[in-house]
């Protein structure tokens, strides 16, 4: 299999015969070691769960391919137009399944059982350098008038909003977050790279008032919380109780953004440009107001960013989109008239 390796790296993919393997259980064996690589300490738990949420999504897709058991980097990068083409993934998207085929398959090159062949595979490259756009601290601050009520739902979103925030934590950060986790004001997270939850959030005195209402309300519905509980559910029939995905959540802040004006649909009934004003886009929100009123380097240190540079370019880049915004509304025709 070494020779193998070799030829593929040095020779063109069709010139190469692969093996035929099983690559289902090629793909469980490598799940079981990233089981053991968790509980060792050596992966995070979120990123073993996306690489094999990935490859599940590449055995579906490979299963129905001529060359199921013996696939190379040309059958990759067929389901890379797959992915883009039938699928509309956007770049970022593509990158994620190519991320868990490339840890899948460099795993089984290093044990000679088959070669790695999503390593010289390019997914679509992202636009990174376009302009951003956020809500701004009043906007999302009038987010709030449109949850209606007492309701434990209510009480929830109300409580997502201020948290969300007054944290700028990741959705899959507050999702994963159990009652154990929040105590007084402060909450204990799992950031982008980390391996447990060690970095803590400290929420606004609103932000805790609108959480520890929501938490009373739970008690009063659902009895004691247990430590492992969920810090945010599903409230409904169906899933109630449950830990709130953060599909739901997208969904529960696109809906009052919607309803406040500011996310639009398009004749489909999609949202359109559904990564500029989203729920992510609160932390936008919320690293752009202190960086304006704290500076770069808190704003850094508020985000989680490693790298300066990366708040850097953030920042530069939501301020480019107010200020095309700005220009564009300076510069109407129509209102010289």
């Amino acid at each position: 299999m070494s020779s193998l390796v070799q030829l593929s790296a040095a020779l063109p993919t069709e010139s190469i015969a692969f093996p035929s393997v099983n690559q289902r259980a090629l793909a469980e064996a490598w799940r079981l070691d990233m089981v053991a690589r968790v509980d060792a300490g050596e992966l995070s738990s979120r990123t073993a769960g996306s690489y094999e949420a990935s490859v599940a999504a590449w055995l579906l897709w490979l299963d129905r391919q001529p060359e199921a058991g013996s696939p190379s980097p040309d059958t990759v990068r067929r389901y890379v137009h797959y992915l883009r083409t039938d699928q509309q993934h956007k770049p970022g998207t593509v990158g994620t399944y190519l991320a868990g085929l490339r840890a899948l398959y460099t795993w089984a090159e290093a044990r000679n059982v088959y070669p790695a062949i999503a390593r010289s595979v390019k997914g679509p490259k992202a636009n990174h350098g376009g302009p951003l756009d956020c809500l701004e601290t009043g906007q999302v601050a009038g987010l709030l008038a449109y949850v209606d009520g007492q309701s434990l739902a209510a009480l929830r979103d109300r409580a997502l909003v201020h948290v969300l925030f007054s944290t700028a934590l990741r959705l899959v950060s507050l999702t994963a977050a159990n009652q154990a986790d929040y105590h007084a004001g402060e909450l204990t997270y799992q950031g982008k790279g980390d391996r447990g939850k060690s970095r803590s959030a400290y929420l606004s005195r609103s932000a805790v008032q609108a959480l520890e209402a929501y938490l009373a309300e739970r008690e009063r519905v659902e009895g004691p919380l247990a430590p492992t509980a969920p810090l945010f559910t599903a409230v409904g029939n169906r899933a109630g109780g449950k830990r709130l995905s953060s599909r739901s959540l997208r969904r529960i802040v696109t809906a009052l953004m919607e309803a406040a004006g500011h996310v639009q649909r398009g004749e489909s009934g999609k949202v359109t440009r559904p990564g500029v004003l989203s729920a992510h886009s609160l932390r936008r929100s919320a690293i752009t107001a202190v960086a304006r009123s704290q500076g770069i380097d808190a704003a850094q240190v508020f985000a989680g960013h490693k790298d300066r540079g990366t708040t850097e370019r953030f920042y530069a880049r939501v301020e480019q989109g107010r200020t095309l915004k700005a220009l564009a509304q300076n510069l109407d025709l129509g209102a010289l008239k």
